[in-house]
């Protein structure tokens, strides 16, 4: 029965008994989209064959006038060949069996109704200017040869202009031809359409009159009349699905309002404060943390806008003005304690978009712990390395003391010696380890200047041209045009520069090279609005680079990693303090591997 059903549907009939028959879409467009699609395809293919026709033949005779010019070109060589072989280079023979090549394969390549005579009397002109050997008779003769090429020349010329003139023509009409049918093609297939689209459009238009009007869930869908099965089926199954949305909405409602409340409990629960704003700036969602730091009730901030709640709370006049929608990454926020707590809170400030724009989402993570802690560790660094000084000199005085002994034989005089050497490296290591206690963002005091670096590059690298020297290393700087001076720390920055040319000095071998550079450069949006101009620093060597490994803690401080290829020094501690200075500038300090082998290091500067 099933498939006699299908049957009389896809024969153009209701098989639902007790209902009036009605014809279905199917067959009707599946024999409109047939016949669209045949009359264009025959018509495409004519098209095709048309075109195919009238573009090859005439570039195929186009093409053979060209090559008949290309012939002539090579005829008049031979013959110029003939004439002047001093300038030529080659026997009489050579040109006279070039000049008979070219001649016959002219007479294999005719186009033109009036081309063989020509061809004829060239051929004539040939036999009388190859049988005089020199003289006026031989230029005169000469005279009527190069007449002879000239008008094979225009023959063929005058061929394929006629040809292209042609053949425009002819694509004119096939265009316009093919225009017109699919025009006409067009028209048809607008009409079948617009007839199929009618016993459709008509109950559907009424139909989106009803949703247009916004039925209740909850009652009844009521349709108009169908003309064509398939949308008697589509608003039969629009019905079914109203009902179940009607169901289903009773059901959700209660899952929502439950999951809300879960959500709530889950924000409110949350070490960090969070503030959820909507796309109008007004409050979604304020959790139990951000509450108690603002002070307020949860009535006097939910569906408030919040630059303009009814509050002069200190916390809030501040976070007013640190959560503004443009702010990128963290953002330290200083806020006064609850009452009865003492010293002020620290917050680090993040925001997140909600997708499609829907707002914005804040956070305030606790950081007034991690901020005691960074400052007990400073200040016990900062202890250490105090500590470490008095030892340090006696042994470099006693070691010294020792050195000037006159009755040291030689094993003595090398332990002394080598104490020296070490009590040095410990004095180098202490005033690095005392760097690194005063590289905090909050320690670092900066003296910044006006700075050219074109200018002031030149005396930081002296002292290195010595050491460069000793190690048979060449030194090179380059200064580019137009750098735009910076505001720096003079002292501070020669730290950098020192840095990052001494670790290259040292890992280039003997016969090496480094780098050093300025130059002119347009930020991308580091620190700067797009296209703002910067001063960009780089340090190269073509010494043996960096491992993988090293370079994931190449800035970290107390990264004891050995430069690769050397066993000298440690690559961390200056490095690290490296990047503290550039960033307190509010610069960016960035490695990559050199083309090539070897190391480069890239310091940008802001140019404000």
């Amino acid at each position: 029965m099933r498939k006699a059903a299908e049957k009389r549907r896809d024969d153009g009939f209701d098989a639902v008994p007790g209902r009036y028959p009605l014809p279905t879409l199917h067959r009707s467009v599946a024999r409109a989209f047939v016949r669209v699609v045949l009359a264009f395809g025959c018509l495409g293919g004519l098209l095709m064959l048309g075109v195919f026709f009238a573009s090859r033949l005439p570039d195929q005779l186009v093409r053979m006038n060209y090559e008949s010019v290309v012939y002539v070109r090579q005829m008049e060589e031979a013959v110029n060949g003939l004439r002047f072989p001093a300038l030529y280079g080659e026997t009489p023979e050579h040109w006279r069996t070039a000049f008979q090549e070219a001649l016959e394969r002219e007479q294999g390549n005719i186009t033109e109704h009036d081309e063989q005579a020509v061809v004829d009397e060239l051929r004539a002109a040939w036999s009388r200017f190859d049988a005089v050997s020199t003289g006026p008779e031989r230029d005169a003769v000469y005279a009527g040869l190069r007449a002879g090429l000239d008008a094979l020349v225009k023959v063929n010329e005058r061929g394929m202009f006629r040809r292209l003139d042609e053949n425009a023509r002819l694509r004119d009409i096939v265009v316009l031809l093919g225009a017109l049918i699919f025009l006409g093609g067009t028209v048809w297939a607008f009409f079948q359409a617009d007839a199929i689209a009618a016993r459709v459009a008509h109950p559907l238009r009424r139909a989106a009159e009803v949703f247009k009007d916004r039925p209740s869930l909850r009652g009844g869908l009521r349709l108009p009349d169908p003309q064509t099965l398939e949308v008697r089926v589509l608003f039969d199954e629009l019905a079914r699905l109203w009902t179940r949305l009607g169901q289903l909405e009773a059901l959700n409602l209660d899952a929502l309002v439950e999951e809300k409340n879960k959500l709530a409990v889950v924000l409110n629960a949350a070490e960090d404060a969070v503030l959820v704003l909507s796309a109008a700036g007004t409050v979604a969602h304020v959790g139990g943390r951000m509450l108690e730091i603002l002070d307020l009730p949860a009535e006097a901030v939910r569906g408030k806008l919040w630059t303009d709640l009814s509050t002069a709370s200190p916390n809030y006049l501040t976070l007013r003005d640190a959560l503004k929608p443009d702010l990128q990454g963290s953002r330290d926020v200083e806020l006064l304690p609850p009452a009865g707590t003492a010293g002020p809170l620290f917050f680090a400030a993040r925001r997140r978009e909600l997708p499609g724009g829907r707002g914005q989402v804040y956070l305030l993570s606790d950081v007034t712990e991690k901020r005691r802690r960074t400052t007990l560790r400073s200040e016990m660094m900062d202890w250490i390395s105090h500590e470490l000084k008095t030892p340090i000199q006696s042994l470099g005085l006693a070691a010294d003391l020792l050195a000037r002994r006159r009755d040291l034989d030689e094993d003595m005089t090398m332990l002394v010696t080598t104490v020296g050497q070490d009590v040095a490296r410990l004095r180098t290591v202490a005033g690095q380890f005392m760097d690194i206690a005063r590289m905090s963002p909050h320690a670092l005091s900066l003296r910044p200047e006006r700075l050219d670096l074109a200018a002031r590059l030149p005396e930081w690298l002296g002292p290195f041209r010595l050491v460069a020297r000793e190690k048979n290393v060449t030194l090179e700087f380059r200064a580019g045009s137009d750098v735009p001076a910076v505001d720096a720390d003079p002292e501070r920055f020669a730290w950098v520069v020192s840095n990052l040319v001494s670790n290259a000095l040292r890992v280039t071998p003997s016969g090496g090279n480094v780098w050093v550079s300025v130059e002119a450069g347009i930020d991308t949006g580091h620190f700067h609005p797009a296209g703002g101009r910067c001063a960009v620093l780089k340090v190269e060597d073509d010494g043996p680079g960096m491992t993988p490994e090293q370079e994931e803690r190449l800035f970290q401080p107390f990264s004891h990693g050995r430069s690769a290829g050397t066993r000298e020094g440690l690559t961390g501690l200056g490095l690290a303090i490296t990047r503290t200075i550039v960033e307190a500038h509010g610069g960016l300090v960035r490695y990559a591997p050199r083309p090539g082998g070897g190391s480069a290091f890239t310091v940008l500067l802001p140019s404000c």
